[in-house]
C-alpha cells in the first residue's frame, strides 16, 4: 500500500477534447480555500490544445499533475489517476465542470465518514441542483436509502464525492470499461465497502450540460448495457427482487426504451429480449411507487410494445 499524505486530496480529471473548458475546471480547483491536494489530470488521447492548456497552468502551479494515456476511454483515464493518487482522499472532477471554491474545504469537513456526498448543480439554460436526503446512513440501511427515485441520481454518479483512499487500495476498487454506467459500478462497489456514509447539504459542484457528451449519444445493444446494474446490485446488496431491486430495473428499462424510442425495429426488439429476461417475472404492480412504473408494468404484462413506443416518442421528442 503506497504512503498516502495525511489529509491531501488528489482530485482525478480525466482529459479528452475539453480545451474549451479545461482552463476554467483547473481555475476553479486552484482557487479553493482548501489548498492541501494535488491535481491529476489524465490526457486521454487528446486531439486538440486541451494538454498545452494544462501544460501551462502548470508552470504557474506545481499540484498540477499531468499523464498522459493512448485514447483508451474515462474508465482507463480515471483509473491511471487512481494508480498515481497520493493522497488520503480521492474526489473526482470532469474536464468540463467546475468548483464552488470552498467545495473541497466542505467535503473534507466530514471526513470521518466513509464516504461523504454533496448536491450538484446542473448548469444549461437554466440551473438544476440534485441531492439525496441528508443525514448519517449506517450499512444495514444502505439500500433503502440509495436505490429509490429521490436517492440513486446522486448515487450513480461518481463526483460530488470524496472517498477515502484506503478503501480503495484495499479493496482494489477500479472503473470498468463500459458505455455506460461505469460511475455507477464504481460507487456501488466503494459504497460495498463502507460502514457510514453522510450525506450533506451543500451544492457546490457545478456540473455543465454539453449536448456532445457520450451520455447523450445512442447506445447499440442497450437493454444488454443496462440490465447488468439492477442485476449485480441484487446481489451485491441482497435486494431480493424487492421494491428497490424494481426501481433499478425499471429505471434500466426506460433507459433502454428512451434510447430506442425513434427506431422501430430495435425498439420492439428490445422490448422482447426484456421480456425473455430471466428477471423479468419478478416485476410486480405491488412494488410499483410511480404512476410511470405502473404503466411501464401494465403494458409489457400486456405485450403492448408498440403502444410504449408510441408513448416515449410523444413524451421525447
Amino acid at each position: 500500500m503506497k504512503n498516502l499524505e495525511v489529509n491531501m486530496i488528489s482530485i482525478i480529471i480525466p482529459l479528452y477534447n475539453k480545451g474549451k473548458y479545461i482552463e476554467g475546471c483547473l481555475l476553479s480547483i486552484l482557487d479553493q480555500s482548501y489548498t492541501d491536494y494535488e491535481v491529476i489530470v489524465v490526457d486521454d488521447g487528446s486531439t486538440d490544445n486541451s494538454l498545452e492548456v494544462v501544460r501551462e497552468l502548470k508552470k504557474k502551479d506545481p499540484r498540477i499533475k499531468i499523464y498522459t494515456n493512448a485514447h483508451g476511454g474515462v474508465s482507463a483515464a480515471r483509473n491511471t489517476g487512481l494508480e498515481n493518487a497520493n493522497g488520503e482522499y480521492i474526489t473526482f472532477v470532469d474536464a468540463d465542470d467546475t468548483l464552488v471554491d470552498n467545495y473541497l474545504e466542505r467535503l473534507l469537513g466530514f471526513k470521518d465518514a466513509d464516504l461523504v456526498v454533496s448536491g450538484l448543480i446542473e448548469e444549461s439554460n437554466e440551473k438544476n441542483r440534485i441531492n439525496a436526503k441528508t443525514g448519517e446512513i449506517r450499512r444495514l440501511n444502505f439500500s433503502e436509502f440509495m436505490f429509490n427515485y429521490q436517492n440513486f441520481p446522486i448515487f450513480s454518479i461518481v463526483y460530488t464525492k470524496l472517498y477515502k483512499s484506503n478503501i480503495i487500495l484495499k479493496n482494489n476498487i477500479r472503473f470498468r470499461d463500459r458505455q455506460y454506467g461505469e460511475d455507477t459500478f464504481f460507487v456501488m462497489n466503494y459504497v460495498s465497502h463502507c460502514e457510514n456514509i453522510v450525506v450533506i447539504d451543500y451544492f457546490g459542484y457545478v456540473n455543465q450540460i454539453l449536448e456532445q457528451t457520450l451520455s447523450r449519444k445512442y447506445i447499440q445493444n442497450m437493454w444488454e448495457v443496462v440490465e447488468p446494474i439492477p442485476s449485480e446490485l441484487n446481489n451485491v446488496f441482497d435486494l431480493r427482487h424487492g421494491k428497490e431491486w424494481q426501481y433499478l430495473y425499471i429505471r434500466s428499462i426506460k433507459l433502454s426504451l428512451l434510447n430506442n424510442r425513434n427506431r422501430t425495429e430495435i425498439f420492439r426488439e428490445e422490448c422482447n429480449e426484456i421480456a425473455a429476461n430471466d428477471d423479468f417475472k419478478y416485476l410486480s404492480l405491488l412494488k410499483s411507487k410511480r404512476v410511470s412504473d405502473l404503466i411501464i408494468v401494465i403494458l409489457f404484462k400486456m405485450k403492448l410494445h408498440s403502444f410504449l413506443q408510441l408513448l416515449y416518442k410523444r413524451i421525447y421528442r
